[in-house]
């Protein structure tokens, strides 16, 4: 296809790629506003084409070299070439540009809210095996990337990954892929899928408190134990928690601080995962609810109350869109859900139930907005914050509060 020389690139789009207008729109992986680059049109459909760098010619003065040699390879840090501080605007620009496009209300980004470390942030990392090493999968393919440490995982896990690939140089044995966890209580977990001789590897890794292999248990301990703002919270391997537990804590504390000093009465946390929210705010409410669909997170959530003694939560198995027609009279409801937002259902009956304040907690700022068109003819929109759990990742999370209006 076509090679375009002299390109300056405009800005970043929404998935970190370099942006330009020339004859259409061109996406550039790799590159930065401000970097002046040859590139080859590798797609075009429809007007929309990508490219690829062929030469640099002049960086941009927001360029940072990368200290990963893997990044361009394994794709998972879209930006990490561009400096900290120039990420930070990055992520408030794109979530400021989708509520102008998709709210169309004067509604400002109030807050960026980050630990200040962009690497080594990660408790949780999966990877895969080639045979006789671990690693990433390269861009856009099944292929693996071998390699001896992430830099955006906590060191331990870093630690984990050298021992894990010297075991495999030293024994006929596969993996095919491992999820590696570990907390600021220095507890670790290892998921592990393959080939293995299990009471071998166990011996290994004795030091590890939670060993599964092949969905099999095979170390007396089911949870490691990680403590958020004085509570602690067992974690099972199944279970979701905040991958980032340097800024995690900003966040909570976040949500904390918007219901404070309010009177509120009862509470509603909607995809609650192990409960941290909804034990969190325990204090602030005389009852919380919190629902989730997986077992093993309720499961966890239960563990969690009685370790931390709270006794005014209820935590409820199963889907939010099939339990929420069941409640009326919330005073708050407290929503973090998956990347695709909120489903028709819930949405329709957090409307029936009209909540006084809705805090919604989103990794998605796109179906965020797409939610809050929805909400917003019932709902004042009082503010939008951005917390940088991703580093060098275009990710963004959002705290957005919303009030009921008086009508």
């Amino acid at each position: 296809m076509a090679i375009l020389e002299n390109v300056k690139i405009e800005k970043l789009d929404h998935f970190g790629r370099g942006l330009v207008h020339n004859n259409g729109i061109i996406f550039i992986e790799n590159a930065l506003p401000g970097d002046v680059v040859d590139i080859e049109i590798v797609k075009d459909k429809k007007g929309i084409k990508e490219a690829v760098v062929l030469k640099y010619k002049e960086r941009s003065n927001m360029y940072q070299e990368a200290i990963c040699p893997y990044a361009k390879e394994c794709g998972g840090c879209h930006i990490i070439n561009l400096q900290y501080e120039e990420q930070l605007k990055y992520k408030k620009q794109k979530v400021q540009e989708l509520i102008d496009k998709m709210l169309k209300e004067d509604i400002k980004v109030n807050e960026v809210i980050s630990s200040g470390n962009a690497f080594n942030y990660r408790n949780k990392i999966t990877l895969h095996g080639d045979g006789k090493k671990i690693g990433l999968y390269r861009n856009k393919t099944n292929e693996v990337i071998a390699i001896d440490e992430c830099q955006l995982v906590n060191p331990r896990i870093n630690a984990l990954i050298k021992r894990i690939n010297d075991y495999l140089a030293e024994r006929d044995v596969l993996i095919y892929d491992v999820t590696i966890k570990t907390t600021t209580l220095l507890e670790d977990m290892l998921i592990v899928h393959g080939r293995l001789d299990y009471e071998d590897f166990k011996k290994e890794f004795s030091d590890v408190k939670v060993i599964f292999i092949n969905e099999q248990m095979v170390t007396k301990e089911h949870y490691i134990r990680e403590e958020l703002l004085s509570k602690q919270f067992d974690i099972s391997p199944n279970s979701f928690f905040q991958v980032n537990m340097q800024t995690t804590p900003l966040l909570y504390e976040k949500v904390k601080s918007l219901l404070k000093n309010n009177h509120y009465k009862t509470c509603l946390d909607l995809y609650c995962g192990t409960g941290t929210i909804s034990i969190l705010v325990s204090d602030l409410f005389a009852r919380v609810y919190g629902i989730e669909v997986v077992k093993d997170a309720v499961l966890d959530a239960n563990r969690n109350k009685e370790l931390n003694g709270v006794n005014n939560v209820e935590f409820i198995w199963g889907k939010t869109e099939d339990h929420l027609g069941e409640f009326q009279d919330i005073d708050v409801v407290i929503v973090d859900p998956p990347r695709e937002g909120l489903d028709r259902k819930t949405k329709d009956n957090l409307k029936r139930i009209k909540p006084k304040t809705i805090i919604y907690v989103s990794c998605d700022p796109a179906t965020l907005m797409r939610d809050l068109s929805e909400l917003k003819d019932l709902y004042d929109i009082k503010e939008i914050n951005i917390c940088d759990m991703f580093s060098q990742t275009y990710h963004v999370e959002s705290i957005c509060v919303l009030n009921l209006k008086n009508k």
